[in-house]
C-alpha cells in the first residue's frame, strides 16, 4: 500500500516536472491596452456632446464641439487681412517694375530701386505673415470638433454641454480598441527560460470558457517595485528576502469582437518556452 502511494506521488511529481519544463504558468496578470486621453487643442465652452459613457467609437468620430463662432469671425478676419496684404503686394510688384524701368532710363536714382525692390520683400513678408494667421485661424476652426483619435470605447466620461474647456486639459479616455496585451508578473527564478516570441494561452476571469492566444512581446528589465513611487529600501538590519516579480508583456493575437476585453481585468496565462519546441 505504501509502496503504491509512493509510486502514485513519484508520477505526479515527474508529470509536474515535465510540466514546468516545458511550459510555466501565472495568474497574476491584468489585461491592458493603449489609452488615449482627450482634451481640446482650443479653449471655449461646449455646445454639443456626442457620445456617452462606455460607448464604442470609431477612428476620427466626432466626440464633442466647441462653439464654433469666435474662431469662425477670426478666420474671416484674417481672411480679409491676406487679401489685403496680398493686394499690397501685387502694388508693391507693379511698383518696382516701373521703377526698375524708369531707373534703367536713368529717370530716377539706383536707390529709388534699391527702395521699391525692399518694399516688395516688406509687402511679401506681411503676406506671409497674414497667410500664416489665416491658417492658423481656420486650424483652430476645425479644432472646435475633437474627433476621436482610435477605435475605441469612452472612458470617464463627465463632460456635458456648458462646460468651459480649457486647452490641452484631457477631459475623458478612449481605450484603443486596435491592440490589447496582457501584463503577466512571474516570478524572477522563472525567468531564465522566457523568450520573445514565445506562444501564451490567455484565460481571462471574464470569460473562463474561452481561450485566448498570444506572445511574448517583451520582458521587463526591472521589477514592479523597482519603478514605485516609493521603492524598497533593503539596506536595512530587519531584510527580509522576498522573491520578486517581473512585468512581462503578452501580446493578444486573437482579440474577439464577441469577447471584448477590459483593461485591468484579471487573467492567468500560461507560455509554452521556445526552448522546449525548437
Amino acid at each position: 500500500m505504501i509502496s503504491g502511494i509512493a509510486l502514485a506521488l513519484f508520477v505526479v511529481a515527474g508529470a509536474y516536472w515535465y510540466y514546468q519544463r516545458d511550459f510555466i504558468s501565472t495568474n497574476n496578470a491584468y489585461v491592458g491596452a493603449h489609452i488615449v486621453q482627450i482634451s481640446s487643442q482650443v479653449s471655449g465652452p461646449v455646445t454639443q456632446v456626442f457620445v456617452s459613457d462606455n460607448e464604442a467609437v470609431r477612428k476620427d468620430a466626432p466626440l464633442f464641439k466647441i462653439d464654433p463662432t469666435a474662431f469662425r469671425l477670426a478666420a474671416s478676419k484674417t481672411a480679409a487681412q491676406m487679401q489685403q496684404r496680398l493686394a499690397e503686394l501685387k502694388h508693391a510688384k507693379d511698383n518696382a517694375k516701373r521703377t526698375a524701368s524708369l531707373v534703367k532710363l536713368k529717370y530716377l536714382s539706383p536707390q529709388a530701386g534699391d527702395d521699391a525692390a525692399t518694399a516688395v520683400k516688406t509687402a511679401q513678408a506681411a503676406y506671409l505673415e497674414a497667410k500664416a494667421s489665416h491658417e492658423q485661424a481656420q486650424l483652430d476652426l476645425e479644432h472646435t470638433v475633437v474627433t476621436a483619435p482610435v477605435t475605441g470605447v469612452v472612458a470617464n466620461l463627465s463632460l456635458r454641454p456648458g462646460t468651459v474647456v480649457p486647452a490641452s486639459v484631457p477631459q475623458f479616455a478612449v481605450i484603443g480598441s486596435d491592440q490589447y496585451w496582457v501584463d503577466a508578473n512571474f516570478k524572477e527564478t522563472e525567468l531564465a527560460d522566457i523568450r520573445p516570441e514565445d506562444r501564451v494561452e490567455i484565460h481571462v476571469d471574464t470569460y473562463p470558457d474561452h481561450v485566448f492566444h498570444g506572445k511574448v512581446q517583451s520582458v521587463s528589465g526591472g521589477s514592479g517595485t523597482a519603478f514605485s513611487l516609493l521603492p524598497a529600501q533593503n539596506a536595512t538590519g530587519n531584510w527580509v528576502k522576498v522573491t520578486q516579480r517581473v512585468p512581462v508583456r503578452i501580446v493578444v493575437t486573437d482579440p474577439d469582437p464577441k469577447y471584448p476585453l477590459r483593461v485591468g481585468t484579471s487573467a492567468e496565462v500560461t507560455v509554452t518556452l521556445s526552448k522546449t519546441t525548437s
